[in-house]
């Protein structure tokens, strides 16, 4: 037999596929006709269900923690009247600490009740009479800093 050329085999090749795939359309709907697709199209569409559910719950979830959220704001304003010492906090991102709520109480920030504090001890102690009541100045202050539940 003669060595066919490329184009020659190329020919055979596509004749061959077409034969093959002709009746493709009979093929797949014998095959989706199985039990085992039927029970892979089943496992999808539960899947699919679940995703559904799942995308619900994460919406539901967000709107509960931004809500959530806002609470802890509104606590730390009305109940702890914004002390700057005491502050509730959410702690969700935590790789040691158990989630959850936590009062950090925090007196050495820039912005927190160390500085308040020294800034008051200076006011208090311009007058020279102050010097002899120092220690009711630092209780009075302190007691300033008290956190009062009603």
């Amino acid at each position: 037999m003669p060595q066919l050329r490329k184009f020659e085999q190329d020919a055979i090749v596509n004749q061959t596929v077409a034969i093959i795939i002709e009746n493709k359309e009979e093929v797949v709907a014998t095959l989706k006709a199985t039990p085992e697709y039927q029970g892979l199209q089943q496992k999808l569409n539960s899947i699919n269900d679940l995703r559904k559910q799942s995308k619900a719950l994460d919406k539901k979830a967000r709107l509960e923690r931004e809500e959530f959220e806002k609470a802890i704001e509104v606590f730390n304003e009305d109940v702890l009247n914004s002390n700057p010492i005491y502050k509730l906090e959410y702690n969700e991102y935590s790789y040691q600490d158990v989630k959850g709520l936590r009062f950090k109480t925090d007196i050495n920030s820039y912005s927190g009740a160390l500085t308040t504090i020294q800034d008051k001890i200076a006011l208090a102690l311009l007058p020279k009479e102050a010097v002899n009541d120092i220690d009711s100045i630092i209780n009075k202050i302190a007691d300033s800093f008290k956190l009062q539940i009603t």
